[in-house]
């Protein structure tokens, strides 16, 4: 009888602690997917990340078309390249080019080039677009190569960067580096007149801008 009762007690406890690993996974769980909470601002932003540590010190070429309906005259379309380090925080970026020189505000199509030449010590490569202040912001057929030896240029594969799986799955809306969520802002897949294919990424803002 005592050692039914010893082996009754054991069962339980084991059930017991079964149960509150199984809680505290759900917690860790939840807590990794939890989003990140709405924020203010003049831009949004959908990107992706790339390791591209095995490229170190190669030049690079990232294209993609653009078209832009901006609602207002400080509003405009950009792509984005970054060096980026491992850990992903705020502005935790070597090297940047934002386009900001060169901002896209025509309805057309168009495709944009950005160039750069890979960092050992800033090894991933963020990239994506960016739509500031209001409007409606188009990107189509994002294409990466790299020149692996002098005159030989590689493709190198971003996932759904001509936006044809049917969804956005691989695309994140981020600010300076890091997951984020903007306030009027959204983003879709939109299939009148992509670029190439059958969709793209269509931008939206609506912001409460601050006109003062």
């Amino acid at each position: 009888m005592k050692s039914t009762t010893i082996n009754l007690f054991s069962s339980a406890f084991k059930c017991a602690l079964l149960v509150f690993v199984l809680f505290l996974s759900s917690i860790s769980l939840f807590a990794q997917k939890e989003e990140p909470p709405l924020q203010p601002a003049v831009f949004s932003v959908w990107s992706q990340r790339i390791d591209m540590s095995r490229f170190a010190g190669k030049n690079y070429r990232l294209t993609v078309a653009i078209r832009a309906e901006p609602i207002g005259p400080e509003a405009f379309a950009v792509a984005f390249i970054r060096h980026e380090f491992e850990e992903r925080k705020v502005r935790n970026w070597a090297w940047m080019d934002n386009m900001f020189n060169r901002p896209v505000r025509d309805s057309s199509w168009g495709k944009y080039t950005l160039e750069g030449v890979f960092d050992q010590k800033a090894p991933f490569l963020g990239f994506g677009g960016l739509g500031f202040n209001n409007g409606k912001f188009y990107f189509d057929d994002f294409q990466l190569v790299v020149e692996i030896s002098k005159g030989k240029w590689e493709t190198v594969p971003i996932e759904n960067g001509n936006f044809e799986m049917g969804h956005l799955d691989a695309w994140e809306q981020t600010s300076m580096g890091i997951p984020a969520r903007v306030l009027g802002a959204k983003a879709s897949l939109y299939t009148e007149k992509p670029f190439e294919g059958k969709a793209c990424l269509l931008m939206e803002n609506n912001m409460m801008l601050d006109k003062n």
